[in-house]
């Protein structure tokens, strides 16, 4: 996933960086280049959200299983305890 993830980032940037440079070495007025960049900063942050958005999702659902998870773990745990703790009463006391 790491790898993965370094190469999207990696093509984001050089795709940035790429249309920036080409955008400057153009022979496009300032005003336009301006306009443009404004534009695709802008489309960039919304993309950012909507993957930010995606991914606090993403996590909440992973936090939400292993909470769930644990708790079952516990609840199973003191259910155990409880039952030694019956069943030695019970030996003790002879029933």
């Amino acid at each position: 996933m790491k790898r993965g993830g370094n190469f999207f980032w990696g093509v984001l940037f050089g795709s940035m960086a790429g249309l920036i440079v080409g955008m400057m070495l153009s022979q496009k007025k300032e005003e336009k280049i301006r306009n443009i960049l404004g534009k695709k900063t802008e489309e960039l942050k919304d993309n950012f959200q909507i993957f930010g958005k995606k991914i606090g999702e993403e996590v909440q659902k992973i936090k939400s299983n292993i909470e769930t998870k644990w708790k079952n773990k516990m609840k199973n745990k003191i259910e155990k305890t409880n039952q030694y703790k019956q069943d030695k009463v019970e030996d003790e006391l002879g029933t």
